[in-house]
């Protein structure tokens, strides 16, 4: 948050209604890529509860609401009662005219745009600004954790199906013909078999699970 969120948000009521804002988003993304281990391919809307932050777009939604009530409330704001002159490009969004001000707390706003924008499945995690269970855990761990989370993991099956790997190569150690990341919960050859709701909640099963796919997926 203090290396790269800061960073990324710095001044947002001036330029988050840019076209090149979400370039922003990229370097953002890969951040939390690297705090949570997992990879790419994973959908953003499992991304981003696994570390706990709301998606770049809503913290800045959130930072132009409250700039736009310090604008309306703050006598000492540089705005404070600045009427804005009529468009004349309809590309410019003035941030007069198109931001409201925040009426709930920030963090319940980020919630609320969250769940409304970026709301993940009904299975997963649910959003919110902490770090989920897990994340006490060794970082092998946690990494296979949280890619088993998002059943997008280094398995056989996605490594056919990225390239990495000889499609006719699928089958895993167990004998089963195809190594993906369903079989992975259930592999003979882990001492523990585990549900997707065992790893959302990150019981004792998920943790071995976890544990014998560390180094693999």
């Amino acid at each position: 948050m203090s290396l790269c969120f800061s960073a990324g948000e710095f001044a947002c009521p001036v330029w988050h209604r840019s076209a090149n804002a979400k370039q922003v988003d990229i370097a953002l993304n890969e951040t939390c890529r690297i705090i949570s281990g997992c990879l790419k391919p994973t959908p953003l809307n499992k991304l981003y509860p696994l570390v706990g932050i709301a998606p770049p777009s809503v913290r800045r939604d959130v930072a132009c609401a409250i700039e736009k009530k310090n604008q309306e409330s703050d006598s000492r704001h540089p705005l404070f009662e600045h009427k804005t002159v009529p468009g004349r490009l309809k590309s410019r969004k003035s941030f007069l005219r198109g931001t409201k001000a925040i009426l709930d707390p920030p963090p319940k706003e980020r919630l609320r745009l969250w769940e409304e924008h970026y709301l993940p499945p009904p299975d997963f995690l649910k959003p919110q600004e902490h770090l989920p269970p897990g994340h006490e855990l060794q970082w092998p761990v946690w990494k296979a954790l949280n890619r088993l989370r998002t059943q997008v993991g280094r398995c056989k099956h996605n490594l056919a199906k990225w390239g990495f790997k000889d499609p006719s190569d699928t089958q895993c150690e167990c004998g089963a013909s195809v190594q993906n990341m369903s079989h992975t919960l259930e592999c003979p050859k882990c001492p523990n078999t585990c549900t997707l709701e065992d790893l959302m909640s990150v019981t004792d099963a998920a943790i071995s699970v976890a544990t014998y796919w560390a180094q693999t997926i």
